[in-house]
């Protein structure tokens, strides 16, 4: 298990500052920084929009000068584009070896935004076949189901017109086809089972079952301040706390 927590944890921690794709440089924006997490938005072919989202103290002019810098810098983003992308592909391979389920990751990329003195980064892929996808039914777990914990929230989004019929261990919080696990939620062996609303034949689908309420708080190491700062320092390019 250890073993392929750090694997995740690796992708993630890699990939968030250095991913495909960045936005162009713009003016800093006002308001609250969005809280850091991780998102799976299923899709009913049980394909996914996966999206990371972290912050980074910027404490003075010079770290918010860098951040920006980062924001445009082509070069960097060329010189990184290939191995991240590479990166999140061994997680796939990994997973659909675990699964015995074709796996594809494509579409990666990353915009970087700030509000006042935080640096925003938001990293996204297309994670094709990471849920099991089957008359009318979504099967998802790995590859949390294999992880302890994150050091963010985790969000799982199920499609339009499903339903969650079955969880374990239960998020923090459900409704409206959002399953909500709290930063350091206890995540292993996870599953969650959604079904249509309406079946093949028109009748409507079974009621969710029981789920384990609350969460626990897990032992692994998440995606950490260390791996992101670490990343940041080989590229030479921020010198900004995380948050």
């Amino acid at each position: 298990m250890r073993v392929r927590q750090t694997l995740l944890t690796s992708v993630v921690l890699a990939a968030v500052l250095v991913g495909a794709a960045v936005a162009p440089a713009g003016a800093a924006q006002t308001g609250d920084a969005p809280d850091e997490s991780l998102t799976v938005d299923i899709a009913a072919d049980g394909d996914a929009a996966v999206t990371v989202v972290s912050t980074f103290d910027l404490d003075d002019e010079s770290e918010q000068a860098a951040f920006d810098e980062l924001r445009s810098n082509e070069t960097a983003r060329d010189a990184y584009a290939a191995r991240q992308t590479a990166r999140w592909r061994s997680l796939a391979n990994d997973t659909s070896a675990r699964t015995d389920r074709e796996m594809a990751v494509t579409n990666s990329s990353l915009s970087l935004s700030r509000t006042n003195a935080t640096g925003v980064a938001t990293f996204s892929v297309t994670w094709a076949g990471l849920a099991a996808a089957e008359d009318g039914m979504l099967t998802f777990g790995e590859p949390f189901a294999s992880t302890e914990s994150l050091d963010r929230k985790l969000v799982v989004v199920v499609p339009e017109r499903y339903q969650v019929t079955s969880v374990s261990p239960g998020p923090a919080n459900n409704s409206d086809g959002r399953l909500v696990y709290a930063a350091d939620a206890e995540l292993d062996g996870l599953s969650i089972v959604a079904t249509s609303t309406t079946a093949p034949t028109g009748t409507p689908a079974p009621s969710p079952t029981s789920t384990t309420g609350g969460t626990t708080s897990g032992s692994g190491p998440g995606f950490g301040a260390v791996g992101a700062l670490a990343a940041l320092a080989m590229a030479g390019l921020l010198a900004g706390r995380h948050r």
